[in-house]
């Protein structure tokens, strides 16, 4: 990922992975954003974000995501989101 560090998207990702491990592939799909070009960050400790549409569910599932990042892809203002840090809920109790 190109970061700036001054940046306060680059200041709270970096905040977040001394705090959790990614896996290598999502490391791998993390480095692949340009921080300049992310436009929301949203994290959660109760709850998760959905794989599949990037929509929040209040209440514990099977399976959530607790980091959802939303990015524009280069030369383009179509709106990309990166899901990160799945917690199953077998592992919460």
């Amino acid at each position: 990922m190109k970061a700036s560090a001054n940046s306060h998207f680059s200041q709270s990702l970096n905040t977040l992975l001394k705090r959790y491990s990614l896996s290598d592939h999502e490391l791998s799909k993390l480095r692949t954003i340009d921080e300049s070009k992310i436009v929301s960050l949203a994290y959660t400790e109760t709850g998760g974000f959905d794989i599949r549409d990037g929509a929040f569910y209040a209440e514990e599932r099977d399976i959530n995501y607790k980091l959802k990042i939303d990015y524009l892809m280069d030369d383009s203002d179509a709106k990309q989101t990166l899901i990160l840090l799945p917690v199953i809920a077998d592992e919460l109790d």
